[in-house]
């Protein structure tokens, strides 16, 4: 009789748990597919750069490549991508690079001028206070490049570490 019971309730509880899992991963999938389909078109934002003015998805222009990246000041490939901008930004002036990092602007702005990045005219350094930004899209490490094109539709889209200039090449090529 215990036996017999037994597989009644083994017999509910499975079928119960197994649709449970499958509704909790359907939600997972709408709403990473929601993040995913938020990003074709450049996000509505708005930030504090580190020279305290505001800076909003509405102040660029349609006439070049818009590159987010969002970055830590203490993550190591974070420097190394920062460096290597450096070394590249005069090959680029038509590209607008948005550094963006939860980080007080003290350390941001420290990082940019390590670099010498601070006074460069296309790249933008902001603080995403509370990491709002970064909870808006659904962005799971650091660094994270969100690549758009002149009319303002994501391109490409990489996380993780990544050479600048490789990002960029397809994005070049697809203007010719």
């Amino acid at each position: 009789m215990k036996k017999i019971n037994f597989l009644k309730v083994t017999a509910f509880i499975i079928p119960v748990v197994c649709i449970g899992i499958m509704i909790g991963l359907w939600a997972n999938f709408r709403k990473k597919k929601e993040k995913t389909e938020a990003l074709k078109d450049i996000p509505t934002f708005s930030l504090t750069t580190i020279n305290r003015t505001l800076l909003n998805s509405k102040t660029f222009g349609n006439n070049q490549t818009k590159v987010i990246i969002y970055f830590s000041p203490t993550c190591h490939f974070c420097q190394a991508e920062a460096e290597e901008l450096s070394k590249i930004n005069n090959h680029y002036q038509n590209t607008q690079w948005i550094w963006i990092a939860s980080e007080p602007l003290d350390q941001i702005k420290e990082f940019a001028h390590q670099y010498n990045l601070d006074k460069q005219i296309n790249i933008f350094w902001c603080h995403d206070d509370g990491a709002v930004f970064y909870q808006k899209l659904g962005m799971s490490t650091v660094p994270y490049f969100l690549v758009y094109n002149q009319s303002n539709r994501l391109v490409k889209r990489n996380s993780g570490a990544i050479k600048l200039e490789k990002l960029l090449l397809n994005i070049l090529h697809e203007r010719k």
